[in-house]
């Protein structure tokens, strides 16, 4: 099956019940792990870009690894941008092959974010490519605040701002998004303390709503939140930190246990590959989006 669209991938999972796992994913290494996860549990998959990391020539590297990836397996993929704030990289990617891109424009006004959003639409629509955005504001939690930066590349915020359910049917009728990501207590980034998510919010902004629903900073949310929000209309769900976190936890603990650093690289990062796939797993479970294809 391999690539397929996105309205094609999202619909299906409003149908089912389910959400898509989205993994923001900087290199070969992380697709790999990516696709033959979610082959190996026959879930569908979503292989999304972070600005900071195809940034020049950093862009054909990441579709050619992301395409030759999703070839290599029988389930359903997708390739998405995550996190533009502009026109111009949408456009680029749209060209380039993706299947979908968010224009992240919910750090704006209301008005703003509409016109930002109409405008990816209508740049690239004609493209085939669908386009998700956000309303409300899914801030930056503990790993913004350690960094600097959020976990999308973008500068550190910490200001949530909930989705107001009397604006979404507005919103989507202007802009003619596909998707829309919504805001109802997760953060991006790792927690200090477990999130709370508004599911009565969330019951509300399903009513008003005639795409699919998406929820950024699914690191960390507690699988029976997630799981009740998925019940409640949440067809895809974003994970990056938790897999950098474990990659890292585990790439920390080899070295240290090392005196030589001179290893292979195949064998050095061995222990990390595999504890990052295990969240994968655990993710993908967690959805309910195993044994779908």
């Amino acid at each position: 099956m391999a690539i397929v669209s996105f309205n094609e991938m999202l619909q299906d999972a409003d149908k089912r019940h389910y959400a898509v796992p989205m993994f923001d994913v900087s290199n070969l290494t992380m697709m790999r792990a990516a696709v033959e996860v979610a082959e190996e549990l026959h879930s569908p998959v979503m292989l999304a870009a972070i600005p900071v990391d195809i940034e020049g020539k950093s862009l054909d590297y990441w579709v050619h690894s992301a395409v030759y990836a999703a070839n290599q397996v029988k389930v359903p993929v997708c390739l998405h941008l995550d996190h533009s704030s502009n026109l111009e990289l949408c456009v680029r990617c749209a060209k380039k092959g993706f299947q979908s891109v968010m224009i992240d424009a919910s750090a704006d006004s209301f008005e703003q974010n509409i016109a930002k959003s109409r405008e990816v639409v209508d740049a690239i629509s004609k493209l085939g490519v669908a386009v998700e955005a956000e309303l409300g504001h899914v801030a930056s939690g503990i790993t913004g605040a350690e960094n600097g930066m959020s976990e999308n590349g973008h500068s550190d915020d910490c200001h949530t701002i909930f989705t107001d359910p009397e604006s979404v049917k507005e919103f989507i009728e202007r802009t003619q998004v596909n998707a829309l990501a919504v805001s109802i207590g997760t953060t991006h980034g790792v927690y200090i303390s477990a999130p709370k998510l508004n599911i009565p919010l969330l019951k509300e902004l399903k009513k008003s709503a005639d795409v699919p629903l998406v929820l950024h900073g699914g690191s960390g949310t507690p699988q029976d939140q997630l799981s009740e929000a998925i019940k409640e209309g949440i067809s895809k769900i974003n994970i990056y930190s938790e897999l950098t976190s474990a990659w890292n936890s585990a790439m920390k603990s080899f070295l240290n246990s090392r005196e030589e650093m001179t290893c292979y690289f195949s064998v050095a990062t061995k222990q990390a590959d595999a504890a990052m796939r295990s969240v994968m797993r655990e993710k993908i479970r967690m959805f309910n989006s195993d044994n779908k294809f």
